[in-house]
């Protein structure tokens, strides 16, 4: 009996949260004026409350060179996600789940010394890339770098950006790798 009651009572809760949950989103105040789809930044006439995770696009493109300045190509790049830690040029954290996120989630450079990183994710204040020679001799010997990149408002194309969409972050980046 008591367990029955215990049931009846969680679910009684739960839908009575859910409920209130879902109206305090409703917004009765009328605006004086109508407002456009996607107001300005400066508008204050009513707060939208939405349900979500803000969002934003990251378009990196950049060339690594040696101390000479001569394109490298084959080296590794790969942008860093919020609280990841570098120490030595070499990311901390659990060898099998480092590895695993370094494989799949680095670009290379091309004969050019190009890469391009396209990812989406939470906005940040600053960018972090880890830049690795991971060829042995084949094209020198270069030291692990990380870049940091600080977000400004000038790279960010808000063109796009709605609700919890932040628009997107393009920057071009030049690297000069160090010899070993």
């Amino acid at each position: 009996m008591k367990i029955k009651y215990l049931k009846i009572k969680n679910w009684f809760l739960v839908t009575l949260m859910g409920a209130m949950g879902f109206s305090s989103c409703h917004c009765s105040k009328e605006l004086a004026e109508p407002q456009p789809e996607n107001p300005p930044v400066q508008d204050h006439g009513q707060i939208r409350l939405m349900y979500g995770v803000p969002s934003m696009n990251f378009m990196i493109r950049g060339q690594v060179k040696d101390s000479d300045g001569r394109p490298v190509r084959d080296i590794r790049v790969n942008m860093l996600e919020r609280g990841m830690e570098v120490a030595d040029g070499e990311l901390q954290g659990d060898p099998e789940n480092v590895q695993r996120y370094l494989e799949n989630t680095a670009v290379r450079t091309d004969d050019e010394g190009r890469f391009t990183i396209q990812n989406s994710g939470l906005p940040q204040q600053q960018v972090r890339l880890l830049v690795r020679d991971v060829d042995g001799m084949e094209n020198g010997q270069f030291r692990n770098q990380v870049v940091d990149m600080k977000v400004e408002a000038g790279d960010v194309d808000r063109s796009d950006a709605s609700g919890m969409y932040q628009g997107t972050y393009n920057k071009e980046v030049k690297i000069k790798l160090e010899n070993k």
